[in-house]
């Protein structure tokens, strides 16, 4: 498909001189995911010169042509497409016409809920999470106010803004003593972000913990993860940075890197952005280089395999996105982040997904996506019920 084309086709069409002919072309060409390469080529194009023009269209010109869209019958198969952006159906509604954008990507979400009545919305997880002090006190960080929270030993414990914690002074601890230990928790549908005392930031995915003491004072710096986060660590090759997970550990001196270790995932992940991490189990060690991810499964079998980088890490920077993903691999990523059930009444499809879609979008835009590539949900309070 040629850009001249499609563009075209959307010109007659919004004219109203579109032939019937010409607008059942549009529409597949519009829902066939094959074309995606040429549509971002049109788009990305298009958005660089016109991002501050205000759209032209009507938004219920935009509705009629998204409805249209998405009733187009996908092509079946194993693998569907969810595209790029925020999916399928929120990358048509930036259509083209006398050089401008229909709709902005920011306005796409009002018109994103019109489909899927029988959904109940559910907003998107946030920056949820609680920390648990070394005298058993629980602060729900979400309610705190802003600034000190707690002083422990010589470190105060601060809250910068929403979503954000940080440890100041946390080099020694008062006369000697062992540093307290702290652990900050955060339930499905929320996600947190710390920076420990040694300045090394976390980002803590949903359903996670981190545990951690106030002050790094031994010959390596500890911590002990459940679920997922995201670390920069803080250079200093005198003191190693490790972290402690189920079967493993993580050994790093100064790096980026994903380790992911939920309890309902089949392997735990360690994904190298940069730098260099050792992962060890038991008498295995393995030296990563950046772009490689080493899986540990629960036969305490490890690999190394090339990493997916912009899936692994899409979380922190507030995406989904899958390359090839299963429908269980979608639905536990999605049931996390709303705190939803996923039930497979009839079996678990053998459907494979890739593409894209924001986490800040409410449920309702994130099932209208699915369902437009053609998965069959149903919704029932906090429970998602997938069928083939």
């Amino acid at each position: 498909m040629s850009d001249q084309l499609l563009e075209d086709l959307m010109r007659r069409y919004f004219n109203g001189t579109v032939t019937p002919q010409e607008e059942e072309e549009l529409m597949q060409l519009l829902a066939d995911s094959k074309n995606e390469d040429a549509l971002k080529a049109v788009m990305d194009d298009v958005w660089q010169e016109t991002r501050n023009i205000p759209p032209v269209y009507t938004e219920e010109q935009s509705q009629k042509l998204l409805h249209e869209i998405i009733s187009v019958k996908h092509i079946s198969g194993r693998n569907r497409k969810i595209w790029w952006g925020s999916a399928a159906a929120a990358v048509l509604l930036l259509i083209l016409a006398g050089g401008r954008w229909l709709i902005h990507p920011d306005n796409k979400q009002q018109l994103l809920g019109q489909k899927s009545g029988n959904v109940s919305d559910i907003a998107p997880g946030g920056n949820k999470a609680t920390l648990t002090l070394a005298n058993g006190n629980v602060i729900v960080l979400e309610d705190a106010q802003n600034g000190a929270l707690s002083k422990q030993g010589t470190v105060t414990v601060i809250k910068l803004k929403s979503g954000q914690l940080a440890y100041n002074n946390g080099h020694e601890s008062a006369s000697g003593e062992p540093a307290a230990m702290n652990t900050l928790s955060t339930p499905r549908g929320g996600q947190y972000q710390v920076t420990l005392p040694d300045g090394t930031i976390v980002w803590l995915n949903s359903a996670s913990s981190i545990t951690f003491p106030t002050a790094f004072t031994g010959k390596t710096r500890q911590v002990q993860l459940k679920g997922e986060a995201y670390f920069e660590v803080a250079t200093n090759a005198q003191q190693p940075f490790m972290v402690k997970v189920n079967k493993m550990e993580v050994q790093v001196l100064g790096t980026s890197f994903n380790l992911m270790a939920y309890a309902d995932e089949q392997a735990i992940k360690t994904t190298l952005v940069d730098g260099a991490v050792k992962v060890k189990q038991e008498n295995k060690d393995v030296v990563l280089k950046p772009g490689q991810q080493a899986q540990l499964d629960d036969n305490g079998d490890m690999k190394v395999v090339k990493a997916d980088l912009d899936a692994t890490i899409a979380w922190k920077n507030g995406l989904f996105t899958f390359n090839d993903a299963t429908i269980e691999d979608v639905m536990r990523q999605l049931g996390r982040w709303y705190d939803m059930e996923i039930v497979y009444p009839e079996g678990i499809p053998q459907d494979h997904f890739r593409g894209e879609m924001f986490r800040n979008e409410n449920m309702s835009s994130v099932l209208k996506i699915l369902e437009a590539s053609g998965v069959n949900l149903n919704v029932q309070g906090r429970k998602i019920i997938v069928k083939p």
